[in-house]
């Protein structure tokens, strides 16, 4: 009986260390995967650090570039912060930084380039005419009134525009901003506009036509598979460009408006004008104090010497601001953002093109077009152009060696200031990692 007893006790015993153990088992396989939780996110945190750090370093290389720009006195398709082949896979600490150049072709055929793109080579959807939004490839004539009436401060809608009472007619209903555009994205609240319009095929934002962009319906996004890439409107528009009020050594451009007419001629002789242009501007001023425009008074001179053209320029002002919005870098722009300028002819964009790609054109005024269009069509586009450029965006691609992850960041820069501000930074990675092949996956 005794023994039967102790057998019984060894037994329970037995079971109760059987069970403690399942509970040990039990406790070291859940923190187990906790602890292997915990190292999965500890090496993701890992991976977001360092890819934020190559990210960063890429942005502070075309930062460096913009700070050292050897060509102060104007921008062109030859700076080094454009251009910069090296700048495609350029290793770092673990991984490799591109910094895509996102443009359409300037005319040299390059297909993928590696730089920042200047926003004066853009139109500024909040200054430009009707005209030139309707040069962009792809808009319509009911988007180009819509865009108009979203900007300006009335509630008079125009023909095929819209205004409050047609989108408080929509579900959900909103009003018309009635006010400047804050983001390209906001044109997808004016009527008229959607993504393809806006987006065209290029999702990935790359500059290039990749496989899944070129196969009709197969894939996302839709695309006419015609084997040529549509950009939509975001590469050929900006809602901020504006160009500082002063000229290439820093100096405050005069403004016609509170200058007197001996400083008028005193600041022309100073510039390198001519005694001659310098004493008619003077007289000018003194008879015509209400002149209100570059291309006023081109046109009351008659002096199209271009020598000459570039000093009225770059020494005086009709803006009584410290910036100028919205003139368009005539030495980068795309060629329908300058078929859009005012009595160009296609012939004369295709010389104007031909013209800036020449590396040994001197170019620091908008001037040099006096060299390939009629006086006449110069003075109708004076005051819309420009040689430099203040506001570049930045597209930086970051991927580590020893994983496919990656990281991608949009900055927009303002080199107005001292040194370039950062006025914009947001991550754009879920668009894709844009540079297909590079990450060692096979194409289509």
């Amino acid at each position: 009986m005794i023994r039967r007893e102790a057998e019984r006790r060894r037994g329970v015993v037995l079971v109760l260390v059987l069970g403690l153990l399942l509970l040990v088992v039990a406790l070291a396989l859940a923190l187990g995967g906790e602890v292997a939780v915990e190292c999965t996110v500890a090496a993701e945190r890992v991976d977001a650090v360092r890819l934020r750090a190559l990210a960063d370093s890429a942005v502070e290389r075309a930062l460096a570039a913009l700070r050292h720009d050897d060509t102060p006195a104007s921008d062109s398709l030859f700076d080094a912060w454009r251009d910069e082949p090296s700048w495609g896979g350029l290793p770092g600490d673990g991984g490799r930084t591109w910094l895509l150049l996102r443009e359409p072709d300037p005319g040299d055929g390059v297909e993928l380039r590696f730089g920042v793109r200047d926003e004066a080579s853009k139109l500024d959807v909040n200054v430009a005419s009707a005209e030139q939004l309707g040069a962009l490839p792809g808009i319509t004539e009911e988007a180009v009134e819509a865009i108009l009436d979203w900007r300006d401060g009335d509630d008079e809608a125009r023909e095929q525009g819209a205004e409050s009472a047609y989108y408080a007619a929509l579900d959900p209903p909103y009003q018309a901003k009635n006010a400047p555009f804050e983001s390209l994205d906001e044109l997808l609240r004016v009527k008229g506009i959607d993504e393809a319009m806006l987006y065209g095929e290029d999702r990935n934002r790359n500059g290039r036509l990749d496989p899944g962009e070129d196969d009709g319906d197969r894939s996302f996004p839709p695309d006419d598979a015609d084997g040529e890439l549509d950009r939509g409107l975001v590469d050929y528009l900006t809602v901020f460009s504006r160009e500082l009020n002063r000229t290439a050594e820093g100096k405050a451009r005069l403004r016609w408006s509170q200058a007197s007419p001996a400083e008028v001629e005193a600041r022309l002789l100073a510039g390198g004008a001519s005694e001659a242009v310098a004493a008619r501007v003077r007289l000018l001023r003194a008879s015509a104090p209400s002149i209100g425009s570059r291309a006023e008074l081109l046109a009351r001179l008659g002096v199209s010497d271009r020598a000459q053209v570039a000093v009225l320029l770059e020494e005086l002002t009709f803006v009584d601001a410290d910036f100028v919005p919205g003139r368009i870098n005539v030495n980068t722009a795309a060629r329908p953002v300058l078929a859009g300028l005012p009595g160009l002819e296609e012939e004369q964009v295709d010389a104007i093109l031909a013209r800036r790609a020449d590396p040994t054109a001197e170019l620091s005024s908008p001037a040099w077009l006096l060299e390939v269009v009629p006086f006449a069509t110069f003075i109708g586009i004076a005051d819309s152009l420009t040689t430099r450029s203040h506001q570049f965006t930045i597209d930086a691609v970051a991927l580590l060696d020893d994983r496919p992850r990656s990281l991608r960041v949009e900055a927009l820069v303002d080199r107005s200031y001292v040194p370039p501000r950062i006025l914009l930074r947001r991550e754009i990675s879920a668009l894709g990692f844009p540079l297909p092949g590079e990450r060692g996956e096979e194409l289509p």
